[in-house]
């Protein structure tokens, strides 16, 4: 049988989802889907907060050593696995981010570079490396982020590998349903379908087709459990109300998976999220930008002529806004206000306290919205400058061009290595905390920047009228490399200002609700194929 992803927990690497252990021959239970590194909490930011958390959680860990297993399990504090620990860590964070949100601190430079250390972890592969930050601006967080294998065949060779983005929008919930379960429901299908083992053809039909049906499959049984608990007549408003809440809110999807047998890499995509190879070209000297997946937009021409297609006696299109009745976004899970009758939604929003729906008239011809995704291709690439993928949401995609975003990393990595983390974690034995150690003091030295803010050098800000807010242009002069261990803060530091110190501390010390104003929750993945990762393989 397959079994399902558990939620994200705190460890020193990521380990990965198993479909099943016993599908596959091996006993006990199945790890997470993904898990960041360890981080404690920077001093600098929860020790208003550490004695309070302490005394809660001493009182939780009491409670639940008096209840019975069952209703632990039913209240959902024991998760598979027991993860109450590490559950408990990111209730840590999320109640740092919400004294910051009360208190709003001054970032200094140390305390910007612990709250982007506190979202960041890695990711561990036979065949690839991953650096992923996060960084929230609504709360909560409405982006979520995952990774794993496919441990089908048992044989490093042969097991594909998977990352993703999941930007959700009008609450999370959408996008953490997808986290816990597209992954597994595309593997199952490409499974079904015979499509990890086929010899390779380019845009292979009948890999895309599974691709598709996965995705389209588990957005209409989205909206459908929603669609019967409401038709049921169901009076029970808890109960309706936690059902229909993946319906109600909606998300992106980014999706890569690897084939490391046959060097492939696809990324089904669909909406605002955006994954970018760099890839080394040899006649200019330097890794260029190759797109694999397309802005699902109304400023997208194929977008736009595929809704006129679909409702050719409506202007579904704002042309100035490129939005869709509304939504930014073409392609979606979930959003049931664009794919319901005006009454369905309705009666939501009327009985069940859900979400505006879209003004009288305006919904004639549902659904102007798909979760069908696109499908991009490559051969990946290895030797002397091997290729790498840049995952992000749109967040980060609003500050940075793809084309910067590789310079971005060939910056880095002209600098510093991705599997240095696994260097420090060799030298430090076999604790885990050793690695998490390092990576703390470092979150708490005392940063002494490189170079500070020009008064003669113009910042280059200005005052956006439609957006209401002032914003920023990012280019690769403003780029600082100095993030030694992590991809992933040095692209979302970078995007943020850079060298511009004061601008960067502005925009980490910006708390919402305020900073959805000035940006959207930033994820970002970046994986590196083609690297040495032996001494790294204990940890896998």
């Amino acid at each position: 049988m397959w079994s399902r992803a558990l939620r994200p927990i705190r460890t020193s690497v990521h380990r990965t989802v198993l479909f099943s252990r016993r599908y596959n021959g091996q006993p006990g239970p199945h790890t997470t889907y993904f898990q960041p590194p360890p981080q404690k909490p920077p001093r600098r930011i929860f020790r208003a907060v550490f004695f309070g958390t302490t005394c809660f959680v001493a009182g939780a860990i009491g409670s639940a050593w008096a209840l019975d297993p069952e209703e632990l399990e039913a209240m959902g504090l024991v998760t598979e696995g027991g993860a109450m620990e590490d559950d408990l860590v990111m209730a840590m964070q999320a109640g740092a981010r919400d004294l910051a949100a009360k208190n709003v601190p001054i970032h200094d430079l140390a305390r910007a570079q612990a709250v982007l250390e506190s979202g960041s972890g890695y990711s561990i592969t036979p065949y690839a490396v991953g650096h992923h930050c996060q960084l929230p601006s609504n709360m909560p967080c409405e982006d979520v982020m995952s990774s794993g294998v496919y441990h089908l065949f048992q044989d490093p060779k042969r097991d594909w590998c998977n990352w993703s983005i999941l930007d959700g929008h009008a609450g999370p919930k959408t996008a953490h349903m997808l986290q816990d379960n597209l992954p597994i429901v595309v593997g199952m299908e490409l499974w079904n379908a015979k499509c990890m083992d086929r010899p390779y053809v380019p845009e292979d039909f009948t890999i895309i087709r599974a691709f598709k049906k996965a995705f389209q499959n588990l957005d209409e049984s989205i909206l459908r459990d929603a669609a019967q608990c409401l038709h049921s007549g169901e009076k029970d408003l808890a109960h309706s109300i936690a059902l229909t809440a993946a319906a109600m809110s909606g998300s992106c999807a980014l999706l890569a998976l690897f084939d490391p047998q046959r060097s492939v890499l696809r990324v089904a995509n669909v909406g605002d999220s955006r994954a970018v190879l760099g890839r080394w070209d040899d006649k200019e000297g330097k890794y260029v930008a190759q797109a694999m997946s397309e802005d699902q937009t109304g400023f997208n021409e194929d977008e736009v002529e595929r809704i006129r297609r679909e409702h050719p006696d409506e202007d579904v299109v704002d042309p100035k806004t490129g939005r869709v009745h509304g939504i930014a976004v073409s392609r979606a899970f979930g959003d049931a206000r664009w794919k319901w009758s005006s009454d369905l939604a309705r009666t939501v929003y009327e009985k069940f306290w859900g979400p505006t729906p879209r003004p009288n008239g305006m919904i004639k011809t549902p659904p102007y919205l798909t979760a069908e995704p696109e499908i991009m291709e490559t051969q990946v690439q290895s030797g002397d400058h091997p290729d790498f993928l840049i995952m992000a949401s749109d967040g980060f995609w609003d500050n940075m061009s793809s084309e910067d975003a590789v310079v971005c990393v060939q910056q880095w990595l002209d600098k510093y290595n991705p599997t240095r983390f696994i260097d420090l974690k060799g030298q430090g034995g076999e604790q885990h905390g050793d690695l998490e150690d390092k990576l703390q003091a470092r979150s708490m030295q005392d940063y002494k920047p490189d170079f500070t803010n020009d008064p003669s050098e113009p910042d280059e800000t200005w005052w956006d009228e439609g957006e209401r807010a002032m914003k920023w242009r990012v280019s690769p002069k403003h780029f600082i490399v100095e993030d030694e261990l992590h991809c992933g803060i040095h692209l979302v530091k970078n995007a943020l200002g850079g060298k511009r110190r004061n601008l960067f501390r502005g925009l980490m010390s910006i708390q919402p609700p305020n900073s959805r104003k000035v940006r959207d929750d930033i994820s970002v993945q970046v994986v590196f194929f083609g690297q040495d990762i032996k001494d790294g393989m204990g940890l896998y």
